[in-house]
């Protein structure tokens, strides 16, 4: 099967890639808060640990989701789609994170909590603020205090790339694949060269290079999608080339190419009952945004369970599924529908 066509397929499985990808960050979060080290990551010895592997992998598959989608039905109303595929969803967990989670991590008194205008203004805040919304005393003895959602740190740079993305359609730069290999390599160079680096964490001008670089490496191997095949030897190559660059300067480079082709071979084959699953409930969305403070909750001081990190993931996988299975059809869905009729079944 060549790329180009795995998208168009009815029967592929890319929604359930993405529920993997929301689910490897929900255990990456359990390890870190069940045991409280980075240490204990499956990936700790690699370019980017599992969480960030996942969040790579979402960056990848959106690049070339979207560029099928533009390639095969045109621009048309692409903010507004785009809008009603992240404020919806991101709007109403924020609300029942801020009134229904939010009592059970706070360090306030009840009528502290509902009385303060931190906690109505939340769902607002965090539609431009994002992880630097705060809630009154949310967590304050838990691991991370104050961190009232984490991983929505990613969603700029997810909207980032979707306005740039919009740009360049809509100047006809998709018409033109030098242009956007010419993007692909920059960002990559930019990778390599270590722009932006800090040795005590990543910072933002780091991020926006490996977010680009992610989204661009979706999109250029989707507009090379009719000479890209998708082999089962070739993806088994692409993890040896992520696997061979790890502790060298290319790590980060091959690391993203390496698990972004192999999630894309992945996700056009069919995985039966699962991926049919996926394509009727997609939960991955709903699981990212909710995952994180239902963690922080079940990790507060004393954690009753003990520090088993299988239990935490247990729970925190099925109330935050619960509640994303609920923001898929009472919000997101419904959401979708208003998407153009030229771009109903537009990712």
């Amino acid at each position: 099967m060549m790329l180009s066509t795995a998208f168009g397929n009815p029967d592929n499985s890319y929604n359930a890639v993405r529920l993997i990808a929301a689910l490897s960050v929900v255990l990456s979060h359990s390890l870190l808060l069940g045991l409280n080290s980075p240490s204990y990551d499956p990936l700790s010895w690699a370019a980017y640990d599992l969480g960030a592997t996942a969040v790579n992998v979402f960056f990848v598959i959106s690049g070339a989701m979207l560029t099928h989608s533009v390639l095969q039905r045109g621009l048309g109303q692409f903010v507004r789609n785009r809008f009603l595929r992240i404020y919806p969803a991101l709007i109403v967990s924020a609300a029942l994170i801020s009134l229904i989670i939010g009592p059970f991590g706070t360090g306030a008194r009840l009528w502290e909590y509902y009385s303060s205008p931190q906690t109505w203004l939340y769902p607002l805040n965090v539609a431009w603020n994002f992880e630097g919304a705060v809630l009154p005393s949310m967590f304050e003895h838990g691991r991370y205090p104050g961190d009232v959602n984490v991983p929505l740190w990613t969603i700029k740079y997810e909207i980032l790339s979707y306005i740039v993305f919009g740009i360049a359609a809509a100047l006809g730069l998709l018409r033109h694949p030098s242009i956007a290999f010419a993007a692909w390599a920059a960002f990559g160079f930019a990778l390599l060269a270590d722009v932006g680096v800090d040795p005590t964490g990543e910072t933002p001008v780091e991020s926006l290079f490996r977010f680009g670089f992610a989204f661009l490496t979706g999109a250029v191997a989707r507009r090379f999608g009719e000479v890209i095949p998708l082999r089962f030897g070739w993806a088994m190559a692409a993890l040896a080339l992520a696997v061979a660059g790890t502790g060298t300067r290319f790590g980060e480079v091959t690391w993203i190419i390496g698990i972004g082709y192999a999630a894309l071979y992945v996700g056009a084959k069919n995985w039966g009952r699962i991926a049919e699953f996926a394509r009727r409930h997609d939960l991955s969305y709903g699981i990212y945004l909710m995952a994180w403070p239902i963690q922080q909750v079940l990790t507060r001081e004393p954690i009753w369970f003990g520090p088993q990190v299988a239990v935490l993931f247990l729970l925190s996988s099925t109330i935050s599924g619960s509640l994303a299975y609920l923001s898929w059809k009472f919000v997101e869905k419904p959401a979708l529908r208003r998407k153009a009729p030229a771009s109903e079944k537009e990712p």
